[in-house]
């Protein structure tokens, strides 16, 4: 390994462990909305649990309305933000499309977990990430700003169609993270990204109601499934 390799994994585990530790974060407060200051004393004083990758694969997460409590996989999270994180290292190199890759990835592992234990597509994340993906494009970033609206307006207009055929089956969390995905990765990568996510997202349901662990009223996370594929669309970008 050159020095130059060996500087670029490094810092992509680091980077890959530091978002880790923001992903849980997130997944705790978001949900509950609290103020910013409550939202500054919990990363200070939650700190060893939210970025330490050892110890039980599956903690106490406390749920934000109330006194119910939920599993969180900690360490999982940490381990993912560095695969992730080394991957696209190995992919783009030192550059800014690593930069932007390494933000879009943070930013639907956050929304895939928190999907995953509240089965909830957070406004409060959704609408500044259409702000910062919009912002990327304008300053020459890929994808070009026809593309990033095209994508949005496509993934969006899609899912709507979905949710509405489906009657309730899709939620408008959904409908609006695969708006914001489509601008990620613009025309015509959203279609590749949401034939991905959703072929997962029917693969799991089928699966579970064979297992008969779902019925066909049970609300599934689709979250985590297009964000896999919103992954997949960025990296053949």
């Amino acid at each position: 390994m050159t020095d130059a390799s060996f500087w670029l994994y490094g810092t992509a585990i680091i980077f890959g462990w530091i978002g880790g530790g923001l992903v849980n974060w997130a997944a705790d407060l978001l949900p509950g909305a609290p103020s910013w200051e409550a939202a500054r004393q919990a990363l200070w004083r939650n700190r060893a649990r939210y970025w330490t990758p050892t110890g039980q694969w599956l903690h106490q997460r406390r749920c934000p309305h109330g006194e119910e409590t939920l599993t969180g996989p900690y360490p999982t999270v940490i381990f993912a933000s560095i695969a992730l994180s080394v991957l696209m290292a190995w992919h783009w190199g030192w550059s800014m499309a690593l930069g932007i890759a390494w933000l879009y990835g943070l930013f639907l592992l956050a929304v895939a977990v928190i999907d995953f234990e509240h089965h909830r597509v957070l406004n409060v994340m959704l609408a500044p990430a259409a702000v910062i993906v919009a912002l990327f494009s304008l300053l020459a970033v890929t994808p070009a700003p026809w593309e990033m609206l095209l994508g949005g307006l496509v993934g969006f207009g899609v899912f709507l169609l979905l949710a509405i055929i489906g009657r309730g089956a899709l939620g408008m969390g959904d409908v609006k993270l695969a708006g914001v995905i489509g601008m990620m990765v613009g025309y015509p990568s959203v279609m590749t990204a949401l034939i991905i996510g959703a072929l997962l997202g029917g693969l799991a349901a089928l699966f579970l109601l064979i297992s008969r662990k779902a019925t066909r009223k049970t609300a599934i996370a689709y979250a985590p499934y297009l964000a896999f594929g919103a992954i997949f669309a960025i990296w053949m970008m």
